[in-house]
């Protein structure tokens, strides 16, 4: 679905802003828009940043405490009623705690709530292993009815986020904490499902979410620099439903690096092999993601450098594949 940017929000495309922040600059205008938006946390409020739509719309904010599973359930019955709640939480907590939930009281009867998880991959790094979301794109993925989106850019969040509630559908938007520039012009149209391309290529393709999609810019850049060769970026914010279309087009220009910050099992990276498999094509393909592993206590530029995840990572990928 396609959406355009909502008159009166807009975002400084040079400043830095973290995908958390972009959100709450939004809420309370996307509050005014839809008037049964609901906004629900798990003793989340400040890290989430919806301060400014508690303040506008404070009998439309519910904190349930720290109980994920009574935040998705409750978030059902609201959706049942016919509001549309925005619930949320942790992307670990967002996932795995509450899973049973939201299989079941959300996505078996295709309900509006949309679930955001802050903190996912190595972005929540410094807090350690349990507060960090390796699983989550993997376990959504996998519930029936469920579209999975991963956001790279702060102001496409806007559009993200009236194009989820246009939905009218179950939607698990997983959110880094790194703060970034926008790579897009404010006019270009986000539609989930429908690939980004921010880069132009034909001598190989990176086909990212999130973060990666920065760092993916960057290696591109550096790759035309000093090699001469132009490497396309695809920017795959939806994971589910994949743009099929988009990874084959890649995968016809001979060699695709797939990368999220998210474990490789599970991850972008298999979906995108199989979707070239499906397809019959043959080209080279590498994946970088996390390793099947717990995450040590470390900051996110430290993890992402040892597994070959930032800049230099994803430039070196490619390099070994030209």
């Amino acid at each position: 679905m396609g959406c355009g940017r909502m008159s009166g929000m807009t975002l400084n495309m040079e400043v830095m802003t973290s995908l958390r922040d972009a959100v709450g600059k939004c809420l309370a205008e996307l509050g005014k828009k839809y008037d049964n938006m609901l906004v629900m946390t798990a003793d989340v409020d400040t890290s989430s940043r919806i301060q400014a739509f508690k303040e506008a719309f404070p009998d439309r904010c519910y904190n349930v405490g720290i109980a994920e599973q009574c935040l998705m359930s409750t978030a059902a019955g609201l959706a049942h009623e016919g509001f549309k709640p925005l619930t949320f939480a942790f992307a670990p907590f967002a996932s795995m705690r509450c899973y049973e939930q939201v299989r079941t009281d959300i996505c078996y009867t295709k309900l509006p709530v949309i679930i955001i998880g802050n903190g996912a991959g190595y972005s929540n790094g410094a807090s350690g292993c349990t507060h960090c979301g390796l699983e989550d794109s993997a376990l959504m993925v996998a519930c029936n009815n469920m579209t999975v989106i991963e956001p790279g850019d702060p102001a496409q969040m806007v559009k993200v986020l009236e194009a989820a509630m246009e939905l009218n559908a179950p939607v698990y938007i997983r959110l880094g904490r790194e703060a970034t520039t926008s790579l897009y012009a404010e006019d270009v149209k986000y539609e989930i499902g429908k690939a980004l391309i921010p880069r132009e290529g034909n001598d190989g393709a990176f086909v990212c979410t999130g973060i990666m999609v920065h760092f993916a810019m960057e290696a591109a850049k550096r790759i035309r620099e000093e090699l001469g060769r132009e490497i396309r970026v695809v920017d795959m914010h939806t994971v589910k439903p994949l743009d099929r279309d988009a990874v084959i087009a890649a995968a016809k220009t001979g060699r695709v690096v797939a990368a999220q910050d998210h474990n490789i099992n599970g991850g972008l990276g298999q979906l995108v092999g199989s979707t070239i498999a499906e397809a019959g094509i043959t080209c080279k393909l590498a994946i970088r993601g996390c390793p099947d592993e717990f995450v040590p206590i470390a900051t996110p530029e430290f993890l992402y450098a040892r597994n070959g995840m930032d800049a230099d990572g994803l430039y070196q990928a490619m390099k070994a594949l030209l």
